[in-house]
């Protein structure tokens, strides 16, 4: 009687231990790490894409088709050093039979409001200075033909989503300020809206570990 009273105590202590011994078991398992948001480390990129250009001159749009050429310096999660350069052109402007293009290389900060898992958001604000060689018709038959540099200044936004931890596709649009000259020679503003269609190549910075 005693003996299997002792069982069936053995044989209950056993049934309540079993499942912490399991849980214990899987606690010394090492746990897969989760996968964290590319964007959650201060990187640097560069970028290289397709731009659109497209200028008012004379009451008339001109279309510029060519290159963007880009990078930017995460200073922390939100903020950004952007440097951006464009060479655009033309074969021929408002039926002038003349080629024309424009040149910039602009610099600024880069803001990010917010991202969703592997794309984010930015608005940014650059200036710089931007070389433009174009035509204006005078009449019929003439037209006025030059180039000017002048300082410019680009505002607007763009979205990024990241392909992999390396590779990434950006989005942009923003207005462009220049001048050029008018049918009377004179200096004029010149906007510009601007479209850019680009691949990233982003490298995070390595962070130095402190042990204590």
């Amino acid at each position: 009687m005693r003996t299997r009273t002792i069982e069936k105590v053995g044989f209950i202590l056993f049934a309540l231990a079993a499942p912490l011994l399991a849980q214990n078991q899987q606690a010394r398992q090492p746990i897969a790490p989760i996968s964290s948001p590319v964007y959650d480390m201060p990187a640097y990129d560069v970028s290289v894409g397709y731009a659109n250009l497209t200028t008012l001159t004379s009451g008339q749009h001109v279309n510029l088709n060519g290159l963007d050429v880009g990078g930017s310096f995460d200073l922390n999660s939100r903020w950004a050093a952007m440097v951006d350069s464009m060479y655009v052109r033309t074969s021929d402007i408002l039926g002038t039979g003349h080629a024309g293009y424009q040149l910039s290389f602009l610099g600024g900060p880069a803001f990010y409001p917010f991202e969703r898992g592997n794309t984010r958001f930015s608005v940014h604000a650059l200036a710089g200075g931007a070389l433009v060689d174009g035509a204006v018709p005078i009449n019929t038959t003439d037209y006025y033909h030059g180039w000017l540099t002048r300082f410019s200044y680009a505002a607007g936004g763009g979205v990024e989503h990241a392909l992999s931890e390396t590779f990434g596709v950006r989005v942009q649009a923003d207005y462009l300020h220049s001048a050029f000259f008018d049918a009377q020679g004179a200096v004029r503003p010149q906007g510009s809206l601007r479209l850019t269609v680009s691949l990233v190549l982003r490298r995070k910075m390595r962070q130095e570990s402190t042990s204590e």
